[in-house]
């Protein structure tokens, strides 16, 4: 009897779907991913904290927590995120075009034939 199998019948739900499986394993994911990423941030502020060489790490967490330049980071975040969509509303435009005729965008998109005789 194969594992699937098994584990169905055990769950007393015979060839169907157990969403209460499913949620809880989503539960256990995304905790665990919050887990991770609270770590990371952990070490990060370690490293910074424990650096005080004054090294590029340090002066760019030093920067970021600075109040004057926060107007200045937030319009520069702001402009890589209109960046950032004009880029992709690009991109989707362009592939749309490529779509509907792909020889619309080739170098070689001269129609007439050249007859040798």
């Amino acid at each position: 009897m194969s594992y699937k199998r098994r584990m169905e019948m055990e769950d007393g739900n015979e060839g169907g779907y157990d969403q209460n499986r499913y949620a809880t394993k989503k539960t256990i994911a995304e905790g665990s991913f919050e887990i991770a990423l609270l770590i990371t941030n952990a070490v990060q502020l370690k490293v910074l904290l424990g650096n005080m060489e004054k090294t590029t790490l340090w002066w760019v967490g030093i920067a970021l927590g600075k109040p004057q330049r926060q107007r200045r980071l937030v319009s520069l975040n702001n402009f890589s995120l209109i960046l950032s969509v004009i880029l992709a509303a690009v991109n989707v435009v362009l592939n749309v075009i490529v779509v509907v005729d792909p020889n619309l965008l080739s170098p070689t998109n001269n129609t007439t034939k050249l007859k040798l005789t």
